[in-house]
């Protein structure tokens, strides 16, 4: 199952954000690699969690630094649901 969420949140990133699948990795860098400020995170993250049907807390939601972070936070949250 995680790799099937890894590769649909990469996925959406590509999309969302104009990036090639192959330039976004499990352990790829939001800030970093990415260059995205803390309001583009923000909005990536209510679009996953919008498209993944889960919820994650703020302070989930700052914790997060790559796409692995996401994809498991994702995971979690929607196991506990």
């Amino acid at each position: 199952m995680e790799q099937d969420t890894l590769k649909k949140v990469i996925d959406l990133m590509s999309l969302m954000l104009n990036i090639p699948v192959n330039k976004i990795r499990p352990f790829t860098s939001l800030r970093d690699d990415l260059l995205l400020d803390t309001i583009d995170v923000m909005l990536l993250v209510a679009a996953l969690e919008s498209k993944f049907d889960v919820y994650l807390s703020p302070e989930e939601a700052e914790s997060i630094q790559t796409v692995q972070d996401i994809t498991l936070l994702l995971q979690k949250n929607a196991v506990a649901a």
